[in-house]
């Protein structure tokens, strides 16, 4: 499926062209509480859909549980509806396609396809997504997180990349700054991430090396509130997700999941936190643990032109740019700090790592080359 985008300032009035394609009379309209409205999305989207049948859910909690997927899906078959939109960061879309996708298979039992995502066989209603965070890129994936009793579960087949991405930048301008910080830094890693993984491909580096440019030269501005960076952050998260679309992320997205599920950090801080040690893991590898078929001399290279993306010379420095930046933006960067500071609740962490995620690291990454990162 190819997926029509409008981009830029204004584009969220393209729902009115989305409604005549789709012929849509009755909407099922996915959003987060609070946000929804502080972005001012509601007031635009009430206009818009003013004479439409609508009805909205957004009833979950952050980071998509499956228990909340089956009251979404409750809804969403209590009627015959023509469309689905999805207003919000990366949870609120998250959630809009797994409702959509396991709404219209076969088995109630979700946890099936969930477990083998191949069982699909279904396409949803056509999906709209309009991201209100410069973060995630989830309207340019597909792909989905869900949660099962604490523990992160990917589900990802081409029927959930979104019909129609919407990409207008006002929605993310009245965000605050400790939000746009995480943010930035999630969409930064899924293009560094992107860049390195065994998957990626000329295309993806694209992608990915133009996400990482723009991010580089505008997450501070961003953060302190400027408006034109902002515009320009929502640009480069939605070229981070069309990369990540491509190639799936890498080791420090596999052990944020349960960081953020046990010490509550927000998912970027939570992969940065990890992220900037991998300029060094991934660079000082022994032979015999690169797992990247391209071979030793493809993953130098790889990493010596992330150096220069970020304007350095070495591992070492890379990894010191990391952490500045992280410290300049207002998110801690050292694991102590934020509560990882005992054997125990490192042990937890290591325990809970997503291992497929972990797997399309272009190193293998051991136990205790973890423990060293905490550590």
């Amino acid at each position: 499926m190819v997926q029509k985008e409008f981009i830029g300032i204004g584009s969220i009035n393209s729902i009115k062209e989305i409604i005549e394609e789709t012929h849509a009379k009755k909407i099922f309209l996915v959003t987060g509480k609070q946000s929804y409205i502080s972005c001012n999305a509601k007031s635009w989207i009430d206009e818009i859909l003013n004479n439409r049948y609508v009805k909205q859910f957004n009833q979950f909690e952050v980071n998509p549980k499956l228990n909340d997927v089956y009251t979404g899906i409750g809804l969403l078959n209590n009627t015959k509806f023509d469309l689905v939109i999805a207003v919000g960061g990366g949870s609120v879309i998250d959630m809009a396609k797994l409702i959509n996708i396991l709404a219209v298979q076969k088995d109630n039992d979700l946890e099936k396809y969930i477990n083998d995502n191949a069982l699909i066989t279904e396409n949803g209603l056509p999906l709209v997504a309009i991201p209100t965070t410069a973060g995630t890129g989830s309207e340019a994936t597909h792909f989905s997180v869900v949660y099962i009793d604490n523990i992160k579960y990917s589900l990802a087949h081409y029927f959930m990349l979104p019909n129609y991405a919407i990409i207008n930048a006002e929605l993310s301008c009245n965000l605050p700054s400790h939000i746009v910080a995480a943010s930035g830094m999630d969409a930064l890693s899924q293009a560094v991430e992107s860049y390195w993984s065994v998957k990626s491909t000329e295309k993806s580096k694209i992608f990915a090396s133009e996400s990482i440019v723009l991010i580089l030269e505008v997450l501070q501005d961003a953060v302190k509130g400027d408006k034109q960076a902002r515009i320009i952050m929502s640009k480069a998260a939605n070229l981070a997700g069309k990369a990540i679309n491509i190639t799936t992320t890498t080791a420090p997205h596999a052990i944020s999941y349960p960081i953020t599920t046990y010490f509550q950090l927000q998912h970027g801080h939570a992969v940065a936190l990890t992220l900037g040690h991998f300029f060094e893991i991934n660079y000082n590898f022994q032979d015999i643990d690169i797992v990247d078929p391209r071979g030793s001399n493809y993953l130098k290279n790889t990493m010596e032109q992330l150096y220069t993306m970020f304007g350095v010379k070495s591992a070492l420095e890379c990894k010191n740019r990391w952490h500045y930046l992280m410290d300049k933006i207002g998110l801690e960067s050292k694991p102590k700090n934020v509560g990882i500071s005992s054997k125990y609740k490192i042990d937890k962490i290591i325990d809970n790592v997503n291992l497929q995620r972990l797997n399309n690291n272009p190193v293998r990454v051991s136990k205790s080359t973890l423990k060293e990162i905490f550590l």
